[in-house]
């Protein structure tokens, strides 16, 4: 059909695809935009059609969206409901309401609801906290304060409007419950920022009552007389217990752990578990055996097939290395970790991270530094021929002309040796007056090297060193390294060209001789603070731990270097989530700071 019937007909169909049947919509008659929509309707055909199903689809999921932001709406407006509360209790109250209430209620009833007001008011910030994380408890308790301020509003001096606004807000939160679905926890600590605004707002109500009041006359009398035209001695009782609130909130919230207790080391099951997925696993990095030595706690996949590990320390939940298992429930894992993070009021942050994993974190909104760097031989490449390797060469000459002798034994081998490898451990320790390492490093645990190949150095029938080794598939690792005193010189050296040469001949393509924490920080003037401060540290701070040293030492094995990365919630200091790191690998201040010798 042809003509100005078909083209009214062509925009009616037009019409309702995109609008619906009950709108109408009256389209430019300009040949031009005609033009325009003939051709769309004709090349797109009956995809026009499967639109017209695709936009009560985009509806949904725009109203659904908004749904889910309701937490976060009423968070919000309890915020600003309490602290108005406070605002109106520091106060003075209208004198000919004042009047009127004082022929029917009690003075000491008036103050009571002065006080209880405000507390109502401190409640509701509190409160707005919880219901921005979605709290059905927050939920049924400001529902509560809500009701109980609107009240007594009106009874500390018929602020009618005030409990009006407390009652509507109780109105619009009250058919909301489904959007609060998480469960409840109790005494839950306040985040960093929530517990700023908290200490603003009461700083800020003190203020403003002593200003209020400024022209009143301090006595000791007014802590206990309840007169309502001395509303003074209400304001300094209801300042006195939310400043203390205030401090003993600010306290619990700093010093707490959320879900340390209830995330604490993994059982032995959970071990086992982790070992089966393990040796299983599609995608792994060496690291990931570090869960077993049972300090962390693990989060598995629905399936089963793939976990992480991770520590609790203060509000940073830290895991350590990437998920091992299945590929494909890689990023699932990742959100989930974050989730549970989150349910508990705590921050996710993922340590010592490759770069191919950077991608599914840069998806989630994290931000990410460079840590160090890890050295990583390609075994295929690995020889000792050349000049180069002149220092190589010399030290395995030396190690075996003074009877050193090399052997890689199995995984199950190590607690048939666990006397002569103890002996060589508490030596080392002795030897370098310090502590067991955990969380991103081996310790002696003999449960935990009996799970992995241990690489050995003998002189004659006596080990002098070892080291386990994690291997994963295509990749391989050193951890734990210790040796006596009496070892052949660079007994080590030793035994890592033999660990090479052993992985190479096993296939393996890659093989870790671990990170160099701080290594390849920028020193530059448009660097971040992060790298600046690093790369000071890196370079001075050889008073303490020796950075430069061991990279250095690393270095003479010519591999190469791989970036390692912390990844967090942009709102997270990425240099607290270093040094708890720091914590938990030192196992506390003193061990950081080289004050707490071996166990």
């Amino acid at each position: 059909m042809h003509g100005p019937g078909a083209r009214n007909h062509q925009t009616h169909h037009v019409t309702d695809c995109f609008v619906g049947p009950k709108m109408t919509l009256n389209l430019p008659r300009l040949d031009d935009s005609w033009s325009k929509v003939r051709h769309c309707v004709e090349s797109a055909g009956g995809r026009v059609n499967r639109r017209n199903a695709y936009v009560p689809g985009l509806l949904r999921r725009l109203l659904g969206l908004a749904y889910e932001l309701t937490p976060q709406v009423f968070a919000v407006v309890a915020f600003c409901a309490g602290a108005l509360m406070l605002i109106s209790a520091v106060t003075p109250e209208f004198d000919d309401r004042l009047r009127q209430l004082t022929g029917v209620v009690s003075p000491i009833l008036i103050d009571l609801s002065h006080f209880v007001a405000s507390i109502a008011g401190f409640m509701l910030i509190l409160l707005s906290a919880g219901l921005w994380r979605r709290r059905r408890g927050a939920y049924w308790a400001a529902l509560a304060v809500l009701a109980v301020g609107a009240v007594f509003s009106v009874l500390k001096g018929l602020d009618w409007e005030e409990s009006v606004d407390l009652a509507l807000v109780a109105a619009l939160l009250a058919p909301c419950r489904t959007a609060f679905n998480r469960r409840s926890r109790l005494s839950e600590p306040l985040r960093p920022g929530w517990l700023l605004l908290l200490i603003a707002v009461v700083g800020s109500m003190l203020w403003l009552g002593f200003f209020a009041y400024r022209d009143v006359a301090y006595s000791d009398e007014l802590w206990w007389r309840f007169l309502v035209d001395r509303q003074a001695s209400g304001f300094l009782r209801a300042g006195l217990v939310l400043s203390l609130l205030t401090l003993l909130v600010a306290g619990r919230s700093l010093l707490s752990s959320p879900g340390a207790d209830s995330h604490g080391p993994a059982s032995k099951d959970q071990i086992e578990r982790a070992r089966i997925a393990l040796e299983a696993a599609e995608e792994a990095t060496p690291e990931a055996w570090l869960a077993m030595l049972g300090d962390k706690a693990l989060l598995f996949s629905p399936s089963g097939r793939s976990f992480l590990a991770y520590r609790v320390r203060g509000r940073r939940w830290i895991a350590m290395g990437e998920p091992a298992g299945a590929l494909a429930e890689r990023q699932e894992l990742l959100w989930a970790f974050t989730e549970l993070a989150d349910s508990y009021g705590g921050a996710a942050v993922f340590y010592s991270v490759g770069d191919d994993i950077l991608s599914e974190l840069a998806t989630m909104g994290l931000a990410m530094r460079k840590v160090g760097e890890t050295a990583v031989i390609r075994t295929e490449a690995f020889a000792l021929e050349g000049k180069s390797k002149q220092n190589l060469r010399t030290a395995v000459n030396r190690a075996e002309r003074e009877g050193a002798s090399f052997d890689i034994l199995p995984a199950g081998a190590a607690r048939a040796l666990e006397p002569e490898l103890k002996a060589i451990s508490d030596a080392w320790m002795g030897l370098h007056n310090g502590a067991e390492k955990s969380f991103s490093l081996g310790r002696f645990d003999i449960d935990y090297l009996n799970l992995t190949p241990l690489a050995v150095v003998r002189e004659g029938e006596r080990i002098v060193a070892f080291a386990n080794l994690l291997v994963t598939p295509g990749e391989a690792a050193v951890d734990l390294m210790r040796y006596t005193p009496e070892a052949p010189h660079g007994v080590m050296d030793y035994l890592f060209i033999r660990c090479v040469q052993w992985a190479k001949a096993e296939g393996i393509a890659t093989f870790d001789l671990g990170m160099a924490p701080l290594a390849g920080l920028e020193d530059r003037r448009v660097a971040p603070v992060f790298a600046r401060v690093g790369a000071l540290v890196f370079e001075e701070g050889g008073a303490l731990y020796g950075f430069q040293g061991l990279r250095s030492y690393k270095a003479k094995f010519a591999p190469d270097w791989k970036a390692r990365f912390i990844a967090a919630p942009v709102s997270t200091p990425l240099p607290l989530a270093l040094l708890d790191v720091a914590l938990l690998t030192s196992g506390g201040w003193l061990g950081m700071l080289g004050l707490r010798k071996g166990r």
